[in-house]
C-alpha cells in the first residue's frame, strides 16, 4: 500500500514537471502580444526612409476614381500599431501609408496619429510587408454582405 502511494506521488511529480516544461517551451517559441521584435516583417525605419518609400509608391500608383469603402490591414501592421501604442498610449490612432522599398517590394508604412490628426513621426515609424494591405477598391470582397446593395 505504501509502495503505491510513493509510485503515484512520483508519477504526479513527473507528470507535473513534463506539463510545466511543455508550457514553458510553448511560451518561449510563441510570438505573443508582449513581444514586439522585428519578426513577422515589421521593423522601425527613419522618417526619411519612409518618405522615400512613399515617393517610390506614388511614382507609379494607379489612380482610383472611386470612393474608398474600406481598407485591409494585416497582422504585421497590427503588430506595428500595438508596438507604437505601447510606446505612446496617448495617440489617437494610426495611419498606414502605401510604399515601395528600393527593390520595388510593396510595403506598408505604419505611423501613430495624434489628437490633431497629424503623424507622430517623433516616435517609431514601421516598415511592414504589404501582405494583404490594400484599399477597397480595387481589392474588395464583392461577396461581403457589408458592401452588397
Amino acid at each position: 500500500m505504501k509502495t503505491n502511494k510513493y509510485i503515484f506521488s512520483a508519477l504526479g511529480f513527473v507528470a507535473g514537471m513534463l506539463l510545466g516544461f511543455s508550457v514553458l517551451g510553448l511560451l518561449s517559441f510563441s510570438n505573443g502580444p508582449g513581444s514586439a521584435g522585428s519578426g513577422a516583417g515589421i521593423e522601425p525605419i527613419p522618417t526619411a526612409e519612409a518618405q522615400t518609400y512613399l515617393h517610390n509608391y506614388m511614382s507609379d500608383a494607379t489612380v482610383i476614381n472611386e470612393v474608398i469603402k474600406g481598407f485591409t490591414i494585416d497582422k504585421a501592421q497590427l503588430e506595428a500599431m500595438n508596438t507604437i501604442s505601447k510606446e505612446n498610449p496617448n495617440l489617437a490612432g494610426f495611419r498606414v501609408y502605401l510604399g515601395k522599398d528600393n527593390s520595388s517590394r510593396k510595403i506598408g508604412i505604419v505611423v501613430g496619429v495624434d489628437n490633431e490628426g497629424k503623424d507622430a513621426v517623433n516616435g517609431k515609424v514601421f516598415n511592414t510587408d504589404a501582405g494583404v494591405l490594400s484599399p477597397c477598391p480595387p481589392i474588395c470582397d464583392v461577396s461581403s454582405s457589408i458592401i452588397k446593395n
